[in-house]
C-alpha cells in the first residue's frame, strides 16, 4: 500500500509540474509559448528548437511569467538564434524578458489591442515583496537596457525595477491602441489599483521609441 501511495504521489507531482509548464505548440515557423514559466522550460524550448529547425518566430501568449532564470536564459537564446518575438495577449515579468530577446519584436491582434500588453517589473520573494538583492544580482537594469537595443529610458527602468509589489508593473500597449481618452498607451501600476493596467497612472512612454518593440506592424499568429 505504501509503495502504491508513493507511486501515485510521484505521478501526481510529475503531472502537476507538466501542467504548470509553459505550453508549447509549433505552427509553421512559429513556436507558440503560453502560460506560466517554470524551471525546466529552457529544456523544453531547446528541444522544440532542435526538433523544428524551421522556427523563426516565438509567440508569447497570456503569461504572467514565473521562474526568473528561465526568462533570462530563453530571452538570451532567442536573441542568439535571431528569432523574432510576438506578444499575443499579455506577457509579464519573466515572459517580458523572453519577449525582449527577439531580434525583431511585434504586437499581434490575436486579442483586442486594449487587452494586449507587455508588463515589466522587478524580482520578488515568496511574500510578493520586492527582492532588491535579486534585482542587483541578476543585473536586471543593464539587461533591460541591452535587450532594448539601448533605447530604454534609464529613469523609467529604475522606477519599474523598484516597484514594491509583484502585481505592479509598467505595461506597454501598442502605441496605436484605440482607447476612450488620453494619448498615452503606457501605464505605471504600483499593484494596488482596482483595474490593471488601464486603471493605472498613464505615462508618456512609447513602446517603439523605448525599444520594447521594433516596429508598429501588427501581426496575426498562424493558429488564430
Amino acid at each position: 500500500m505504501k509503495i502504491k501511495i508513493k507511486l501515485l504521489t510521484a505521478l501526481f507531482a510529475c503531472s502537476a509540474a507538466t501542467a504548470l509548464a509553459m505550453e508549447t505548440q509549433v505552427v509553421n515557423e512559429n513556436l507558440i509559448l503560453s502560460g506560466p514559466v517554470i524551471q525546466g522550460d529552457i529544456d523544453r524550448f531547446e528541444q522544440a528548437v532542435q526538433t523544428h529547425p524551421e522556427i523563426q518566430v516565438v509567440v508569447l501568449r497570456n503569461s504572467h511569467g514565473g521562474h526568473i532564470q528561465s526568462g533570462y536564459t530563453i530571452g538570451q537564446r532567442i536573441r542568439e538564434l535571431g528569432f523574432s518575438t510576438v506578444v499575443s495577449g499579455y506577457c509579464v515579468s519573466s515572459c517580458s524578458r523572453m519577449f525582449l530577446g527577439g531580434k525583431e519584436r511585434f504586437f499581434s491582434d490575436d486579442y483586442v489591442l486594449e487587452g494586449t500588453y507587455i508588463g515589466f517589473h522587478g524580482h520578488y520573494g515568496p511574500d510578493g515583496r520586492l527582492n532588491k538583492e535579486q534585482v542587483d544580482r541578476y543585473g536586471l537594469f543593464d539587461w533591460i537596457v541591452k535587450y532594448s537595443d539601448g533605447k530604454a529610458d534609464p529613469e523609467l527602468v529604475r522606477r519599474w525595477i523598484s516597484i514594491e509589489r509583484n502585481n505592479g508593473m509598467v505595461a506597454f500597449l501598442h502605441p496605436e491602441t484605440k482607447l476612450f481618452s488620453g494619448s498615452e498607451r503606457t501605464f505605471f501600476c504600483r499593484g494596488y489599483e482596482r483595474t490593471r493596467p488601464l486603471g493605472c497612472e498613464a505615462i508618456s512612454a512609447d513602446a517603439l521609441k523605448l525599444g520594447v518593440i521594433t516596429s508598429l506592424k501588427i501581426v496575426r499568429s498562424p493558429d488564430r
